[in-house]
């Protein structure tokens, strides 16, 4: 059912009470991180890091005391609370939800992680991603997204999302109007989705609408550009990212689309955004064109100045701001936050979560391409086995290699582990078949400003010399990218993706190259 924000007139009599700044720090959402323990200033929502659970659980409750509308505590649950909360329960990513084709574990999972992070205080989410992996080679999305066909992503999205809100947390669906169409970062720069009104409508437009149908309770567009459904900017010559366009946020979003629930900017540091235009118009025009909260704003005073001046200049009305905050207020009374009856949370079963992670990452592990029938692969204590590495920045991932060489291990006595060999020393070894097995742990993943996401520079120069050719057993695992076997469409005849990493998901890998245990080979999420 259609989420609908009840207009309050209670939080029009709250709302009409703030002054200018107030007002704005009801409509903004800063990090914690920069705006530290000691501020006392009232904010409308407020986004915290990971930390130690002790140190958390204080700066949220000091900040909580200063706030007399209750404010929204906030964090991005992708995939589980794992990433955002420490000491939570991990869980790989979107995509291996998306491979386990199960609505029933993608719930349970979006449960997870709303009683997980709840019992500290976190009642928002940004999250889930929404967006189509479209183009495998983007730079921001990839195992992020529930996979590339609307259906999958809508059934899996969708449940993940009834998840999180039916257990307390207020889901928010992203990046509208749909990212992944492309290799450009909107960290960096403003990417175009170059999709026709009719191919949006049947993709993304679709996953948006049906998710908003059934009840998403907040979107975030991106910096994000969809010339299909909007007009050039006259001053700049270029299309505007979501975040600024009244076209596609009010007329499609809000028009089209009918969502009535809560609109969030993507971060407004990111490029896309304030590379597009001067950051302080952006923020303005952003409030003015549709948007009812700005996320991660720098505010300190030289922000407060900037935008009194915006508001002095008439780019930013007293008006927008109070009706933005009296929804952002409004939907406070709607969850119960302002009489303390949000809805309650359920203790965590922890050893049941970790059951869940492991269910997740056992029916998500998939062999992707196996033209030898190498998989499964028998291996005894004298099997000489070659752990390769191949991975940008392979120094972030020691205790991924480290976790390899070990599992591999527990089969046989000759494990050797080479990080980053270069193409002759892995062409000499095959050549005098040094080695009964390779498995190669390949590729890199995401991480914001990035802009590559394919191996790249001298660790991609591994993949030259032959030596994937020349008659030594080869399994490729690809840990985190999900499309590397695109690209080495000839070079690569076998290889397995895990769609990331968590505590049991290189015991479960092993076990399935060994045979211990089957492996999924249905791609729900690839083409």
């Amino acid at each position: 059912m259609k989420f609908t924000i009840i207009q309050s007139p209670k939080a029009a009599e709250l709302v009409e009470s703030l002054t200018f700044r107030e007002l704005l720090n009801q409509v903004s959402c800063p990090t914690f991180m920069r705006i530290g323990p000691d501020r006392t200033d009232q904010f409308g929502s407020m986004f915290f890091h990971p930390s130690d659970r002790e140190e958390l659980e204080t700066n949220i409750a000091r900040f909580k005391s200063n706030c007399t509308i209750p404010p929204f505590i906030v964090s991005d649950l992708e995939c589980g609370a794992g990433d955002m909360v420490l000491g939570a329960t991990g869980f790989p990513s979107m995509m291996a939800l998306g491979q386990t084709d199960s609505e029933e574990l993608a719930y349970e999972v979006g449960a997870i992680a709303a009683k997980e992070a709840g019992e500290i205080g976190y009642n928002w989410t940004f999250s889930p991603v929404a967006d189509l992996a479209y183009d495998p080679d983007s730079p921001v999305v990839s195992m992020r997204s529930a996979g590339m066909q609307p259906e999958h992503a809508v059934k899996m999205v969708s449940s993940y999302m009834h998840g999180l809100q039916d257990n307390g947390m207020m889901a928010t669906i992203k990046h509208y109007p749909g990212d992944g169409f492309g290799t450009y970062d909107q960290h960096l720069t403003t990417p175009i989705n170059p999709l026709s009104k009719d191919e949006w409508r049947r993709g993304p437009g679709k996953v948006f609408k049906e998710l908003i149908d059934s009840g998403a309770m907040s979107v975030m567009p991106g910096h994000i550009s969809l010339p299909a459904f909007d007009d050039i900017d006259e001053a700049t010559g270029m299309y505007p990212p979501a975040t600024l366009s009244r076209k596609l946020l009010v007329d499609l979003l809000r028009g089209e689309l009918g969502f009535e629930g809560l609109i969030v900017t993507d971060a407004v540091e990111m490029g896309g955004l304030v590379g597009y235009m001067n950051y302080f118009d952006a923020c303005a025009l952003a409030l003015e064109n549709g948007c009812d909260v700005l996320l991660f704003p720098r505010m300190d005073e030289f922000f407060y100045r900037e935008m009194e001046l915006r508001l002095e200049s008439g780019m930013l009305s007293i008006s927008t701001l109070k009706e933005r905050a009296c929804r952002i207020v409004s939907l406070k009374i709607q969850m119960g936050l302002l009489d303390n009856k949000g809805s309650s949370v359920e203790a965590p079963d922890l050893m049941r979560n970790r059951e869940a992670a492991r269910e997740v990452v056992a029916q998500s592990i998939t062999v992707v391409r196996d033209r030898q029938g190498l998989v499964p692969f028998s291996i005894t204590k004298q099997t000489r086995v070659l752990h390769v590495v191949i991975m940008n920045n392979h120094e972030r991932y020691t205790e991924l290699h480290d976790k390899m060489r070990q599992e591999i291990g527990k089969y046989t006595d000759q494990v050797t582990q080479m990080i980053d060999p270069g193409p002759d020393k892995l062409y000499n070894a095959m050549c005098e078949q040094a080695f009964d097995l390779v498995i190669c742990s390949i590729g890199s993943m995401l991480s914001y400003g990035l802009n590559v996401v394919r191996l790249h520079d001298e660790i991609a120069r591994n993949m030259m010399g032959g030596w994937t050719k020349l008659g030594t057993p080869i399994i490729f695992v690809s840990h985190f990218h999900p499309f590397i076997h695109k690209e080495y469409e000839a070079s690569i005849d076998t290889i397995v993706n895990t769609y990331g990493d968590v505590a049991c998901t290189v015991e479960c890998l092993i076990d399935g190259l060994i045979g211990k245990k089957s492996l999924n080979r249905t791609l729900y999420t690839h083409n």
